[in-house]
């Protein structure tokens, strides 16, 4: 049996200035220059070839390094889910540390030394929903078999309805051994907050920004959050949110 060939995410995380970069990068990754332009529109750092060999994708990284280009690679199956992280289902602020318990009652503190990366998005979910609705409709057979009597019937219609729900969180990348801490707006009992807690969920999770940007300044990154950064991405076996997610903690450890 053949072995399978793995293959590597190649992004893209600072471009040269001179005019002829980007050029010279197109022909290195045998691609037209508008279609590199287009790649690499927007928010760095962005996707320039979503799934190429090992080999030929570590020999475009170095290509592209030596030309001056900030270079990230990384395998999709390595990129973390909500599986790998806390989710946390009710905080509590301590001086200078944050105290999540999550949806098994077990506790986790989070002192903000140990915070290395405070990234802020919205994960967007669609769903289909099936919607079932009656009408009456004209029955000419039903009206000859009872004489006029009836002359309507009733119709089921089935339709399908997308829907959409986009719910914003914090994602707090851990600096030690901890697992990754992530917080939905509207997964929290905010009540332990005390006096810091605001009416809404939505100026609840703002608070928490506020307050975790001051327990760890520095490390704050809301690329995530921009418009058009997730959409962005190419399709990959990774959920667009956590490969964005991914992408930035990337760089900000490439640049440490």
């Amino acid at each position: 049996m053949p072995a399978v060939q793995s293959s590597v995410l190649v992004a893209i995380s600072r471009i040269p200035d001179h005019a002829e970069a980007r050029k010279a990068a197109a022909a290195a990754a045998g691609l037209a220059l508008a279609d590199l332009n287009r790649r690499l529109a927007g928010s760095l750092p962005r996707v320039l070839l979503a799934a190429v060999g090992d080999a030929p994708g570590g020999a475009l990284a170095a290509t592209l390094r030596g030309m001056g280009f900030g270079v990230l690679t990384c395998d999709v199956a390595a990129v973390p889910t909500d599986e790998d992280r806390v989710v946390a289902r009710r905080v509590e602020l301590a001086p200078d540390t944050l105290i999540v318990t999550d949806a098994t009652g077990q506790s986790h503190r989070c002192p903000g030394r140990t915070i290395h990366l405070l990234q802020r998005g919205v994960r967007v979910t669609r769903t289909e929903e099936k919607v079932t609705s009656s009408e009456r409709r004209l029955s000419l057979g039903r009206a000859v078999l009872t004489g006029g009597m009836m002359i309507t019937k009733k119709v089921d219609k089935v339709a399908v309805a997308k829907v959409e729900n986009a719910e914003p969180f914090l994602l707090l990348g851990r600096g030690d051994a901890a697992s990754d801490i992530i917080l939905y707006e509207r997964r929290i009992d905010y009540r332990l907050m005390g006096a810091e807690m605001q009416p809404s969920s939505r100026a609840n999770l703002e608070r928490l920004w506020v307050w975790l940007s001051r327990l760890a300044p520095g490390v704050v990154d809301d690329r995530v959050s921009r418009p058009g950064f997730v959409t962005g991405l190419p399709p990959t076996a990774a959920e667009p949110v956590d490969l964005a997610l991914f992408l930035v903690a990337l760089d900000r450890r490439a640049e440490a």
